[in-house]
């Protein structure tokens, strides 16, 4: 399969896996009284954070270190104990959303409804990123497509029926990812085995991959914290309404091409002397225009501000005007993904957890000389300012770094600097090599 392919259906994967949780809180809105959905939001939000941690520890690490294991059988062993650590990841939140339930409540009813399939889910989830570390794109859009076509199934019987409640949403929900295992399953996954392999051989890289991805999402909740102190209730909805239309497609986009872009640059082996191997160049020049093209059909949104937000935001019309620093934010913040898979694939977890550390302080405090200078357009002028600041430190820092070796077990057979993926590697064209 040609690199171009993987990407696109890697691509599209992401769209469906996002669609899944989207639908689940979209419908949710719907059907539920405004106090049930409230409870619902909040418990929906505990297990995506559940979920989420356990990317960060386990997945997004997986990503890095898998392609660059030399050794097929080894692989083998890493990718079932990675699902075997979900697996008890998975059992640790059961308990903690158990715990938290103790409080009583609405929301306790709610994350009860969660509760049976939590484990399921994050199995499922962990069996995505081991197929995508070996860039098996087609098989984990067939995962995801069959979580999307059970849980649309669940819901299409609970319109028939009108037997709408938190309990039943978050049982399409579960069965949905239950239907996504049983084809993660189908397709070759390893089983999952003992999690210590893996919690040990990948602990060099879990720890900065969580101070990322914790950073990465408090960052933007200290934005919008910062502008609901001091801002209005409906300034603050405008703003999210614009964030809504610009930010969250465009921003799907980019998880996809990071993960994927990843495990490409992942699977390069690593020079004795610390070189960049032949191709890396050009990958990274290849995922750059990617997302430079990106970000110019991000601007389109710039002209067509009014008909849009008067299409999807008709409240909101009168907050149009952020549209353009919104836009211009999104746009140049998507020329890091680059660096950032660079990084990532190069197992610099250290150099990224630093870096992510600048990106926070820069975006928080661009955001708040803004609001302070101008209120909510002076916020949204003012990350778009800290995003070329944050974009620029972490190219020259990208190009500058050198890729690190796999840590290597005790069970390797060879010198991590000896690592090099056994499977074809197809992602850059011949003539740019």
């Amino acid at each position: 399969m040609s690199g171009s392919r993987r990407a696109a259906l890697g691509v599209a994967d992401q769209v469906v896996s996002s669609a899944t949780n989207y639908l689940t809180a979209f419908v949710a809105s719907l059907v539920l009284a405004p106090r049930d959905f409230g409870a619902f939001v909040v418990a929906f939000a505990v297990v995506t954070v559940l979920t989420a941690a356990t990317r960060a520890v386990l997945s997004e690490p997986l990503i890095a270190h898998l392609p660059a294991v030399a050794a097929p059988e080894r692989r083998r062993v890493l990718a079932g104990s990675a699902l075997g650590a979900a697996a008890l990841f998975g059992l640790g939140g059961t308990v903690l959303v158990v715990g938290l339930g103790l409080a009583g409540g609405d929301v306790f009813a709610s994350l009860a409804a969660f509760t049976p399939w939590i484990v399921g889910v994050v199995v499922v989830d962990a069996g995505r990123y081991v197929l995508l570390a070996r860039l098996r794109t087609g098989e984990t859009l067939a995962v995801d497509g069959a979580w999307a076509l059970v849980q649309g199934a669940g819901l299409a019987v609970l319109a028939v029926t009108g037997a709408w409640s938190p309990a039943t949403l978050a049982a399409c929900w579960g069965v949905g990812a239950l239907g996504g295992l049983v084809v993660l399953a189908a397709v070759g996954v390893e089983r999952p085995g003992r999690p210590g392999a893996w919690l040990r051989e990948g602990a060099y890289l879990s720890g900065w991959f969580t101070v990322v991805s914790v950073l990465g999402q408090v960052q933007m909740y200290a934005v919008l914290l910062l502008a609901g102190l001091v801002v209005s209730t409906s300034e603050m909805a405008g703003l999210r309404a614009v964030q809504l239309l610009v930010l969250q497609p465009p921003t799907t986009l980019m998880a996809a091409v990071l993960v994927l872009a990843t495990a490409m640059f992942a699977r390069f082996p690593v020079a004795a002397d610390g070189s960049l191997p032949p191709g890396f160049r050009a990958l990274r020049r290849r995922v750059t225009l990617a997302m430079a093209g990106l970000g110019l059909l991000i601007c389109t949104t710039i002209p067509l501000r009014d008909v849009l937000m008067g299409l999807l935001f008709p409240r909101y019309v009168a907050d149009a005007a952020l549209v353009t620093p919104t836009a211009l934010t999104v746009a140049v913040l998507g020329l890091s993904v680059p660096a950032a898979a660079t990084l990532r694939g190069m197992r610099r977890g250290r150099l990224l957890a630093g870096l992510q550390v600048v990106t926070s302080l820069a975006i928080v405090g661009g955001a708040t000389v803004g609001l302070l200078a101008g209120g909510v357009p002076g916020l949204a002028w003012g990350m778009a300012g800290a995003a070329v600041l944050v974009v620029a430190v972490q190219t020259v820092a990208a190009y500058r770094a050198r890729p690190r070796a796999a840590e290597p077990s005790a069970s390797s057979s060879g010198p991590a600097s000896s690592m090099s993926s056994s499977e074809p590697v197809d992602l850059v064209p011949e003539a740019a090599r």
